[in-house]
């Protein structure tokens, strides 16, 4: 019977996420910034990040700093693919689109003639998307930061799990 009730109870229990391994990253003036931790918000700094091509080929491999934080220069705009791992079996994957990581145009060359209309506001356009990933990026992070941690609603409703369980195990125990 007890074996019943304790397979029962590992079958039902959640992962545990204390080490739950998170990523963030986000394209920003033809560069990758990122972000590496666990839930609750440490710093994963013993992690690696490899930014793959969609072929699954390496580009490159990264070490984040003392915050968890890392940047790329990739040499085009193209869709990439962050792997991250810690070395211990947490592994996370986090693409990023090469419409994030389009920069802006080459400013025209001294002494040619004056740009077209045309270049002059797909520049200004492209400015002005730089701006706003400047500021929207960070807010998406804390954003995502903030969803990760654990609320005091999960609390009591993994508590009100537990009871629950063992409510139903001592209910069907009282039956026999």
């Amino acid at each position: 019977m007890r074996s019943w009730i304790l397979g029962l109870a590992l079958v039902m229990s959640c992962a545990a996420q204390a080490h739950l391994l998170k990523v963030f990253a986000y394209g920003e003036g033809g560069r990758v910034h990122g972000s590496v931790y666990f839930a609750g918000g440490g710093p994963a700094t013993g992690a690696s990040v490899q930014v793959l091509a969609l072929d699954g080929s390496l580009l490159a491999t990264l070490t984040p700093d003392e915050q968890g934080e890392f940047v790329y220069h990739p040499a085009e705009p193209r869709d990439l693919e962050l792997l991250v791992g810690t070395g211990d079996g947490h592994q996370i994957r986090w693409p990023v689109s090469a419409s994030e990581l389009q920069g802006a145009p080459p400013s025209p060359q001294p002494g040619k003639a004056s740009v077209p209309e045309a270049v002059d506001q797909q520049r200004l356009l492209s400015m002005i998307e730089q701006a706003v990933a400047r500021q929207v990026g960070p807010l998406r992070q804390e954003l995502q930061q903030a969803q990760d941690r654990a609320r005091l609603s999960d609390i009591i409703g993994g508590l009100g799990m537990i009871f629950g369980i063992a409510g139903v195990a001592m209910w069907w125990r009282g039956r026999r």
